[in-house]
C-alpha cells in the first residue's frame, strides 16, 4: 500500500545518477554523520541512496518506542529506497500526504542550483503506530544530504523524532523550510489528494465495493468491459496492492473515496 512510489521512482530515474562517477567515500562520510546524530538525539534517521534504491536506517531508543526493536540501538541496511519498516507503521491517511510532500519537495529541489539544494528541507507531523499499538505524533523532515557532483539528488536524509505536540489535528502540516534564510513555504495537499484517483477510477472502485462485476460496471457506465478492467489494473498499480479487494481497503483507509 505504498502510494505514489512509482512517481518517486520516476523522479530518481530522471536524475540519471548511473551516468555519474559517484564517490562512495561520501556515503561513508554521511553514514558517520548520521551515526553521530542518532547517538546524540536517540531518534531515528534514514539515509536513502537514490542511485541504487537502497537505504541505511539508524535509531536510538526511539526505535524501541515505535516497536522496531527491543534493543537500545538499531542499524539496518534495506534493499529499498524507503524505510519500509517505518512506513508500514504509518497511518494510511498520513502516508498519502507524506508521499505527496516528498514528491513536491523533490520537484522543488530539482530546479535549484546545486549549492542551494541542501538549504531546504520538507517538514511534517505524522502518526506512527508505537509498540503499544497506539498512534504517536512524530516530527518528520526530509532533506538532501549530499547532491551528486552534477548537482543531482543523490543521498537523502529523513529524520523521525517524537513530536512535542500530541494533540489531534487535520493533515500533516506540510512545509518546505529554508534554514539558511528563514523562508517557509506552507503547502496544501488536499486538492492533490483528490487527484490521486481519477473520477472514473473512483466510480469504478465504488461499484466494485458494492459487489458489482466488471460486466455490470461496464453496462452502468456505458463503457467496454476492457476499459473497466484497464481501470481496475490502474487502480491496483496506483495503490500498490494485489487485488481490487485490497484496493478498496487501501483507498478507504487513505480517504481517497
Amino acid at each position: 500500500m505504498d502510494i505514489l512510489r512509482n512517481e518517486l521512482n520516476s523522479f530518481y530515474s530522471s536524475q540519471k545518477l548511473g551516468m555519474e562517477n559517484l564517490d562512495s567515500s561520501e556515503i561513508e562520510r554521511c553514514k558517520e554523520l548520521v551515526t553521530a546524530l542518532v547517538s546524540v538525539n536517540n531518534a531515528c534517521a534514514v539515509i536513502t541512496n537514490a542511485a541504487n534504491d537502497s537505504c541505511y536506517l539508524y535509531a536510538g531508543n526511539f526505535a524501541n518506542l515505535l516497536g522496531l526493536t527491543e534493543d537500545k540501538h538499531l542499524y539496518m541496511e534495506l534493499d529499498s529506497g524507503d524505510e519500509d519498516v517505518i512506513y508500514e507503521r504509518l497511518h494510511p491517511e498520513d502516508l498519502v500526504e507524506k508521499r505527496m510532500l516528498e514528491y513536491e519537495f523533490f520537484k522543488f529541489i530539482d530546479q535549484l542550483p546545486a549549492m542551494e539544494k541542501t538549504d531546504y528541507k520538507a517538514t511534517c507531523r505524522i502518526r506512527i503506530k508505537s509498540s503499544d499499538g497506539a498512534y504517536k505524533f512524530v516530527a518528520n523532515s526530509t532533506q538532501i544530504l549530499k547532491p551528486s557532483a552534477n548537482g543531482k539528488v543523490w543521498l537523502i536524509l529523513c529524520c523521525y523524532d517524537l513530536s512535542p505536540d500530541q494533540t489531534n489535528g487535520i493533515g500533516i502540516n506540510p512545509c518546505i523550510v529554508n534554514n539558511h534564510n528563514g523562508e517557509i513555504i506552507n503547502l496544501s495537499l488536499a486538492e492533490k489528494r483528490q487527484q490521486v484517483l481519477t473520477e472514473r477510477e473512483k466510480e469504478i472502485l465504488l461499484l466494485i465495493k458494492e459487489g458489482k462485476p466488471s460486466k455490470h460496471i461496464a453496462e452502468i457506465l456505458k463503457i467496454s468491459i476492457n476499459t473497466v478492467n484497464r481501470h481496475r489494473q490502474n487502480i491496483i498499480e496506483k495503490l500498490s496492492v494485489g487485488s481490487s479487494v485490497e484496493a478498496i481497503a487501501a483507498a478507504t483507509a487513505m480517504r481517497l473515496l
